[in-house]
């Protein structure tokens, strides 16, 4: 687990301005650093749900929430990504995908069913396609499908960022 990178905080409130953002999903909590960031970005009427699925890890964010008073707008929500995803209910402005790149494919779908029009995704950790960390990484096969996919997607623009291992995605 790897915090994000304090100089991309930013980039949450530009998100949050540009959908109007009230609802926010992050899959990949780690200890809860950009969930706080969302939350603070899209403003006091905004909510977060995150999922984490290292419980030591979900008991650390829940307890940096409570101490930062967010815990009423960013619920943790406990197990892996390809688990949680199908039990989730309603739209999201803003998604966050920052956890296991192997299961990115198996995401699509839920992407499609939890966004709207004009909501946002970033995908973190496209490392193992770009030969991030000495191409040492597992994974280069899920992280092309899932770009292949994501770009040929009718429901999708999207642009990887050069340099950055991330994409941004807006729904159509």
């Amino acid at each position: 687990m790897f915090p994000s990178d304090p100089l991309q905080a930013p980039l949450w409130t530009v998100l949050a301005s540009l959908t109007h953002a009230r609802r926010m999903l992050e899959v990949g909590c780690g200890h809860g650093y950009t969930a706080a960031v969302m939350a603070s970005a899209g403003g006091p009427d905004c909510h977060v749900d995150t999922i984490e699925g290292d419980p030591h890890h979900a008991e650390l964010a829940e307890q940096a929430f409570l101490q930062r008073g967010l815990s009423r707008r960013i619920r943790v929500l406990r197990g892996r990504g390809q688990s949680v995803l199908p039990k989730l209910k309603g739209r999201y402005d803003v998604v966050f995908l920052d956890c296991d790149w192997r299961e990115y494919p198996s995401y699509i779908p839920h992407l499609r069913r939890l966004t709207r029009p004009r909501s946002i995704i970033v995908t973190a950790n496209l490392n193992p396609l770009f030969g991030g960390w000495g191409g040492r990484l597992p994974g280069k096969p899920a992280i092309q499908s899932y770009l292949t996919r994501l770009v040929r997607d009718p429901h999708f623009r999207t642009y990887v960022v050069p340099g950055e291992w991330h994409s941004i995605s807006v729904r159509v």
